[in-house]
């Protein structure tokens, strides 16, 4: 009998998520957990062949706890079911050790083939993830995508994510504002996003920030 855990704040999401695996997995136990610390909890209690995790629960460093399922519950493959949007946070889980990202407005039939294409010892992403791959394989682009920045790209950078305006910015740097401005759409080209909240979203998910 198989054994799944479902890490999601949102109780009504555990229910539906529940609902959904309960009718394909006849032969199955099906755990929830909340946060964090409900997730390590469970994984030292029992012994699970599916973690479906979300990223955004209170008082959880989704980065720490990829980093502790990895470490201490290696057996235990991990499907992460998030909001978050996959070309910034897709690559960074995949790199922690997931063996799986899926948005969560994804249909019922993608959700039940990335848990069959983990469950059988195989990595899930979805086509556009599949091609971020790709394109960083292809062009040999760093793991960490702030690699890609000049050293004064990422120092501004990181005062665009603490929410420092271009004239501020100028002021603290000593440079024009054009000059701050011209930075910072080559940032977000090289980054491969298009807006502030991607960038705080990025440095977040790569705990830079």
């Amino acid at each position: 009998m198989k054994r799944l855990l479902i890490a999601d704040d949102h109780t009504l999401v555990r229910y539906g998520l529940k609902i959904a695996l309960s009718s394909h997995f006849t032969d199955c136990q099906i755990d929830e957990s909340w946060d964090g610390e409900s997730v390590m909890a469970q994984l030292n209690a029992n012994k699970y062949d599916l973690v479906l995790l979300d990223l955004n629960m209170p008082e959880t460093d989704p980065s720490v706890l990829l980093h502790w399922i990895k470490e201490f519950h290696k057996d235990a493959k991990v499907l992460v079911v998030s909001m978050n949007e996959e070309n910034i946070y897709g690559k960074r889980t995949l790199e922690l050790g997931a063996q799986g990202y899926l948005k969560k407005d994804s249909s019922p039939a993608e959700l039940l083939k990335a848990i069959n294409t983990v469950l059988s010892g195989k990595k899930y992403v979805s086509s556009a993830l599949g091609d971020i791959l790709m394109h960083d394989t292809i062009h040999g682009n760093a793991l960490n995508p702030f690699d890609r920045l000049a050293p004064r790209e990422f120092q501004i950078a990181m005062h665009l994510v603490q929410d420092h305006s271009l004239s501020e910015i100028g002021e603290m740097l000593q440079i024009q504002y054009v000059t701050v401005s011209t930075l910072k759409r080559r940032i977000l080209e090289k980054l491969g996003i298009k807006s502030m909240k991607a960038l705080v979203q990025l440095a977040e998910a790569y705990g830079i920030n």
